[in-house]
């Protein structure tokens, strides 16, 4: 396996600003934050994608999500917060990890989404597709 920043902060072998860990996720300040309080929340366990990540560790990240949010809301007085994760060609580090990013009214950052005329898309063939594909990833409990 290639180097990771990650699992070298983990490791103890990378600088990071650590705020909370435990036996499954390490969670530290993203160096280059869209807002001061910006969190990562990484499982310790190595998953490049989301769909990769065991199901102890996901249980565990989003746990913690929910804890780092909660105590950047209060620390911050936030209007808001964004919790978000890229997959694939959209992530910027091989190992998965989850964005708590605190939020406010004007801050600049937002999500732009593509005008798309909804009136061409196929609603019941894509359910059907969805539908048999989610039937072959086991939901675990």
């Amino acid at each position: 396996m290639p180097s990771c920043i990650f699992c070298d902060i983990i490791n103890g072998k990378a600088d990071a600003r650590i705020i909370f860990e435990d036996d499954l996720v390490c969670c530290f300040l993203d160096k280059f934050p869209i807002n001061p309080g910006h969190v990562l929340v990484v499982p310790k366990r190595h998953a490049a994608e989301f769909t990769d990540v065991d199901p102890e560790s996901l249980q565990a990240v989003i746990l913690a999500a929910q804890q780092a949010a909660g105590a950047i809301e209060s620390t911050f007085k936030t209007d808001g917060i964004t919790v978000m994760q890229n997959n694939g060609a959209f992530k910027d580090v091989e190992h998965y990890h989850m964005h708590i990013v605190p939020r406010y009214r004007g801050d600049g950052f937002g999500w732009t989404e593509p005008e798309t005329d909804v009136s061409s898309i196929d609603f019941d063939s894509l359910e059907i597709k969805i539908r048999e594909a989610m039937a072959e990833w086991p939901i675990v409990s």
